[in-house]
Formats: C-alpha cells, sequence, structure tokens
C-alpha cells in the first residue's frame, strides 16, 4: 500500500473511533443525570386562571 493509503485508512479509524468514544461518553453523562438526585419542581397553572388572577388583582390595586 501507499503512504497516502495507509495515512488515510489510520485517519479514518482514528476518526471512526473518536466518534465512538464520543456517543459512548454522551450516554454516560446522560445516564449520570438520570440517576442525579437534582430534580425541578414546577407548577402549572390553567389559562382562565391566570386571567381571573390577573383581573382579581386589577381590582385589588383599584
Amino acid at each position: 500500500m501507499t503512504y497516502k493509503a495507509k495515512s488515510l485508512i489510520f485517519f479514518s479509524c482514528f476518526v471512526i473511533s473518536s466518534l465512538v468514544y464520543y456517543q459512548i461518553e454522551q450516554q454516560d453523562e446522560f445516564q449520570e443525570q438520570i440517576g442525579s438526585e437534582t430534580f425541578v419542581e414546577t407548577q402549572f397553572h390553567d389559562v382562565d386562571e391566570l386571567k381571573k388572577s390577573k383581573s382579581d388583582l386589577e381590582e385589588e390595586q383599584k
């Protein structure tokens, strides 16, 4: 094989192995985030309730 062909093969293997490593690392980080004890609490409101609360606030301010 020529020098250029060998270099291309080695470079291709390096790029492929880098991509595989990156994917595995990302998957490990994702699993750690899922298993983490930190969490976020959210509150959801209906749009009608928000409109009511706005009108109530406006009335109280008057």
